[in-house]
């Protein structure tokens, strides 16, 4: 081999890499947006349905309240129980509920940004060519992939 032929071979070798480690980052964004997008969306659903919860909690409240007092003879000591009662229900989180919150927020949210990870190296044949292992990724990183996978 000349000096010439190692040389032509050195600069593809550079290039391929390039587009490798390029389409590598590429990857790896589109990765990260979607899994920030779905914790982004898990998000707003749990604010939205947490705005819900809390009218509804507190319509429901209010009621009980006034049937209580009714039952009282005075309207004040109902909304003064349902305080209390709500008083005593943040003391039993603070005491006890805390650590199973931030358990189950860690379960849930776990599952979501590292299930989908766990799930593309159980489909993937690496025994497979590179053309066959192209329609096991999403539709969204597949050409990224692909030109990943090519190099």
């Amino acid at each position: 081999m000349s000096i010439f032929n190692i040389s032509k071979h050195i600069n593809v070798v550079a290039d391929d890499a390039k587009k490798y480690l390029d389409s590598s980052i590429e990857y790896y964004k589109l990765d990260i947006f979607k899994k920030s997008m779905s914790g982004a969306v898990s998000l707003v659903n749990l604010l939205v349905m947490g705005s819900i919860c809390v009218i509804f909690v507190l319509f429901i409240s209010v009621g009980l309240a006034i049937i209580i007092g009714e039952s009282l003879n005075s309207v004040s000591y109902g909304y003064f129980i349902m305080g209390g009662f709500y008083l005593l229900i943040l003391l039993l989180y603070r005491t006890f509920g805390k650590p199973i919150i931030t358990k189950i927020v860690l379960t849930k949210y776990s599952k979501i940004f590292f299930q989908e990870d766990e799930d593309d190296f159980k489909k993937e044949d690496y025994s497979k060519k590179a053309e066959d292992t192209t329609v096991v990724y999403q539709q969204d990183v597949e050409p990224i992939r692909a030109t990943h996978e090519s190099l």
